[in-house]
C-alpha cells in the first residue's frame, strides 16, 4: 500500500511510504530552487511517484499535515489583540486574511489539485491536526517502543507546543499549549529585532550570534518576556514583545525602552546585539528544560522524541541531552514542517489503520539520486574537463587535496531530507585550519563571519572528541568539545568552545565514511569540515545545480559522483 503525506504552507514537502516503509521523501525548495518555498509540492510528489516508479492511480491514501477548518482560537487572538493596540490588531487581521483566503480555504482543494495534475485515482484524503503529524515524524521512525514526545514550534492551527506519549502504533495527545504562548514566535521576534529575517529562516543566525554575547539581558527576558509558572506552563507576553509587530520590524515601547530600538537590516551587528541573542538564547534553552523536566514528570518514560522548528535549536537540544533525566533522545533530521509530511503519512499507516512498527530513520538519504552517466551528460553540456575514477583512486586523492587546503563539492548518493547537509550534498574542508571558517563564509558561501561550520566525523570517534558519550547522525545537538581536542580542529569550534556534529555510520553512508578514514590516515584527524552544498539558494538537488554553483562560485574541485572536476584544469571560458 502507497501513501502519499504532503506539507503545503512554508516549507512544502511531499513524502511517500509503502506498506510502512519509507520510499522517497524531499522538500519542494529542491525542485523550485526557492528556499522555503510556500505552495503546493507538485514536484516534489512528482519525484516520490517517479521514485517509486508508480502514479498517483497506486496511491490508496493521502494525508495532510493541517487541519484547515480549525480557525475559532486565532480569530479570538486576533480580537484580544485589539485591546493591547491598534498595530497589533491590524498586524494580526491582515495576515489572518491573507492565510484563510489563500492558504486554508485552498487547502480543500488539494484533492483536486493531486488528481487534476496528477491523473484520476479513488486515494482518501485525510487531514490531521499539524503537531501531530510532528509528533508521528520522530516517534513513528524513532528506535523506541515507548517514549514521550514533545514538539514545538511558531503555531499549528492554535497550539505551539504538543505534550504526547508515544506507544508502540499510537500516539496518546497529554497536553497543549496555545497561542499566544510559542517558543518560536518568541524566537522569531528576536530574529527580527536584530535585524535578520524570521522569513527567511534567520534564526539560525540568532543562534551562532549567541555564543559572542553575554545574557546581560536574560533577567528581563525571564521576567517580563518569557516566563514559567511552576505548572509546567509557559507565558510569552506579547504587550513587550509580539512576534506578529515583529514581522514589519515594530516592536512595543516596553521592549525598546528596555534594550533601545531594534537593529535596522543593514546596520553594524555590535556587542549590545550579541548580548540580545545570548539573553533570549538562554530564556529559550531554560523555559525548554523546564518543559522536559515536565513531560518527564507527566510520563515517567525515559526515551524522548522531539519535533517542530523549535526542535532545530542545537544549542537547546546539547543541554536537554545532558541535563534533563531523560536517557535516550531522538529528533528526526527533518524537524521542522518539511517532515510533517512524512508524519502525515505515517499517521495514516499507524494511527489510522493500526499498523505495527518496523522502521527506524537512521540516515537522512530519501531525495534523488543520479548515475555516474547522468552526472557526465552534466558535466558533458556544461563543457567541463573531468576525469572518471574509482574509489579507490578518488578518495584517498580527495583527502589528500582536503588536507593541503582544498574546499570540495562532494556530490554523492541521494540527498538528504531536511536542512543539513549530512554528507550527500557538501562542501567539504579540512578542520584543522584555523582560517577555514573565514574562506568559506566569506569567499564561497557569501555569509555572515558568525556563522559556525560543523564536522562530520566517524560515529566511533564521539567520546573522544566530546569526552562524553553523545551520539547524533543528524547534526542537531551542539556540544562541549573536549580540551585535547579544540586546538585540534579549529575551524569547527564554535567561539565557546562547542560544535555541531555529523556522527557518521559506516552502515548509513559507507562512501563518506571511507572518504573520512582517508583524511584520518593522512592527519589522524577522524572527521571533516562539512557544510551545506549550496551558496545563498537552496541546498544542490541535481548535478546540473550542483555544476551551476561550481561555476559561479569559488572553490577549488567538485566531485560528482564518481567524476573529479579541478577547477584550475579548467579552459579559461568553462
Amino acid at each position: 500500500m502507497y501513501i502519499l503525506g504532503l506539507t503545503t504552507l512554508g516549507d512544502s514537502a511531499a513524502a511517500l511510504i509503502e506498506d510502512g516503509r519509507i520510499v522517497a521523501a524531499a522538500e519542494e525548495e529542491r525542485f523550485s530552487r526557492k528556499k522555503h518555498h510556500s505552495g503546493f509540492p507538485y514536484k516534489a510528489i512528482e519525484f516520490c511517484l517517479d521514485h517509486a516508479g508508480i502514479t498517483l492511480k497506486d496511491v490508496e491514501h493521502v494525508g495532510h499535515y493541517w487541519k484547515p477548518w480549525i480557525l475559532r482560537h486565532k480569530a479570538m487572538q486576533a480580537v484580544k489583540s485589539a485591546f493591547v493596540s491598534r498595530d497589533m490588531f491590524r498586524a494580526r487581521a491582515d495576515r489572518g486574511i491573507a492565510q484563510v483566503g489563500d492558504s486554508y480555504l485552498g487547502m480543500f482543494k488539494h484533492p483536486k489539485r493531486l488528481r487534476e495534475h496528477f491523473g484520476p485515482s479513488d486515494f482518501k484524503f485525510h487531514y490531521f491536526e499539524h503537531h501531530q503529524t510532528h509528533a508521528a515524524s520522530a516517534f513513528f521512525v524513532s528506535p523506541f517502543e515507548t517514549a514521550a514526545v514533545l514538539t514545538w514550534d511558531g503555531t499549528g492551527e492554535d497550539t505551539t507546543t504538543l505534550f504526547s506519549r508515544g506507544r508502540g502504533n499510537e500516539l496518546e495527545v497529554l497536553r497543549r499549549i496555545k497561542l499566544p504562548h510559542s517558543l518560536g514566535q518568541f524566537y522569531s521576534a528576536v530574529t527580527n529585532y536584530i535585524g535578520f529575517d524570521m522569513f527567511a529562516g534567520d534564526e539560525w543566525k540568532v543562534m551562532g550570534l549567541a555564543a559572542y554575547g553575554k545574557p546581560k539581558f536574560y533577567d528581563f527576558f525571564r521576567e517580563k518576556v518569557l516566563t514559567t509558572n511552576g505548572h509546567g506552563d509557559f507565558k510569552f507576553n506579547i504587550q513587550v514583545l509580539d512576534h506578529h509587530l515583529a514581522k514589519h520590524y515594530k516592536f512595543p515601547d516596553a521592549i525598546v525602552n528596555e534594550l533601545g530600538p531594534g537593529r535596522k537590516r543593514g546596520e553594524e551587528l555590535t556587542e549590545h546585539h550579541w548580548d540580545v541573542a545570548c539573553s533570549a538564547q538562554k530564556a529559550l534553552e531554560d523555559t525548554a528544560i523546564y518543559l522536559v523536566k515536565q513531560i518527564k514528570e507527566m510520563t515517567g518514560e525515559e526515551n524522548l522524541c522531539m519535533a517542530g522548528g523549535v526542535a532545530f535549536n542545537s544549542v537547546m537540544n546539547g543541554r536537554i541531552f545532558h541535563e534533563t533525566p531523560f536517557k535516550n533522545f531522538y529528533v528526526q533530521p527533518a524537524a521542522g514542517d518539511a517532515g510533517c509530511s512524512l508524519g502525515s503519512a505515517l499517521m495514516v499507516w499507524h494511527q489510522l489503520l493500526g499498523n505495527k512498527r518496523e522502521v527506524v530513520m537512521d540516515h537522512a538519504y530519501w531525495g534523488p539520486g543520479f548515475s555516474n552517466d547522468e552526472c557526465r551528460s552534466a558535466l558533458d553540456e556544461a563543457g567541463l574537463r573531468y576525469e572518471t575514477l574509482e574509489d579507490d583512486v578518488l578518495l584517498p586523492r580527495l583527502a589528500k587535496m582536503i588536507s593541503e587546503g582544498a574546499i570540495i563539492g562532494w556530490f554523492n548518493g541521494r540527498m538528504e531530507l531536511g536542512p543539513r547537509a549530512l554528507g550527500a550534498r557538501s562542501f567539504l574542508a579540512d578542520p584543522r585550519r584555523s582560517d577555514m571558517r573565514e574562506i568559506l563564509n566569506h569567499k564561497v558561501k557569501l555569509r555572515e563571519w558568525f556563522r559556525p561550520l560543523a564536522p562530520s566525523m566517524h560515529e566511533e570517534n564521539g567520546t573522544e572528541v566530546f569526552g562524553v558519550e553523545h551520539h547524533d547522525p543528524f547534526m542537531i545537538t551542539v556540544i562541549e568539545v573536549a580540551e585535547e581536542y579544540k586546538d585540534r580542529i579549529p575551524a569547527v569550534v564554535h567561539v565557546d568552545g562547542t560544535a555541531r556534529p555529523q556522527m557518521v555510520s559506516r552502515k548509513t553512508n559507507p562512501r563518506y565514511w571511507a572518504l573520512i578514514d582517508e583524511f584520518k590516515k593522512l592527519t589522524g584527524i577522524p572527521m571533516l569540515l562539512n557544510t551545506s552544498f549550496n551558496v545563498q539558494e537552496p541546498i544542490v538537488c541535481t548535478p546540473k545545480d550542483a555544476v551551476n554553483t561550481f561555476k559561479n562560485s569559488n572553490f577549488d574541485a567538485l566531485v560528482l559522483e564518481n567524476n573529479l572536476v579541478i577547477r584550475e584544469r579548467q579552459l579559461p571560458d568553462a
